[in-house]
């Protein structure tokens, strides 16, 4: 199977580190009293900032959040696995300039460090759905509520819980807790070209 997989709160748990440094621009930089967004996911959502303080944090500090951020319990080995099995691994981030100094770079490094194995490395661009059109994927794993959307119109989205994208729902949402549940539906999808959705099965 070709099979697309995101980074941040996908392979990594980006979002506690995220949190920590929105939280010490706001306090330092900002310096408007704003509270932080319980619902917030992003540098964009978690507080009230402008567009123009939301891109300062982005240059900032956004390439120091993500090579911070550490791997999921075990993403490593199940990518492996996966990759060992004959599975296409294709890492997709829609990671750009100029909220990165060098997206492709800054992604290839972490990877690199963290030992995930993978064939195609996807970055620079924000339209997902369409990589994935271009790309043939036939998966793809994916944690923010508009990809979701957008991706499971065309494949089945292998989604990790969170409470900010809840609201996504339908027949080719695949919601999991880990990665041993990823690789099952793997296993599913490529042995019965089908899987267990959130309402019965979802045909591919």
């Amino acid at each position: 199977m070709n099979i697309g997989i995101d980074i941040d709160n996908t392979i990594t748990d980006t979002l506690p580190i995220l949190k920590r440094y929105c939280k010490k621009y706001n306090d330092e930089e900002v310096k408007r009293n704003l509270v932080m967004h319980d619902e917030g996911f992003a540098s964009y959502n978690l507080f009230d900032w402008t567009k123009e303080e939301n891109m300062d944090f982005c240059i900032k500090y956004l390439e120091e959040v993500v090579l911070q951020a550490n791997l999921k319990e075990n993403a490593k080995e199940v990518i492996k696995k996966l990759k060992d099995e004959g599975h296409t691994i294709n890492v997709i981030s829609s990671r750009v300039a100029p909220m990165f100094k060098t997206p492709y770079e800054t992604t290839e490094k972490y990877l690199k460090k963290h030992g995930i194995k993978y064939d195609n490395l996807l970055v620079g661009s924000i339209n997902k759905k369409q990589i994935c059109i271009e790309n043939k994927i036939d998966v793809m794993m994916e944690d923010e509520p508009h990809y979701i959307e957008e991706l499971s119109e065309t494949i089945p989205v292998i989604v990790f819980d969170y409470e900010f994208n809840k609201i996504c729902n339908g027949k080719n949402i695949i919601r999991v807790n880990n990665w041993n549940e990823i690789y099952d539906i793997i296993e599913n999808l490529k042995n019965n070209n089908d899987t267990v959705c959130n309402n019965g099965f979802c045909k591919v």
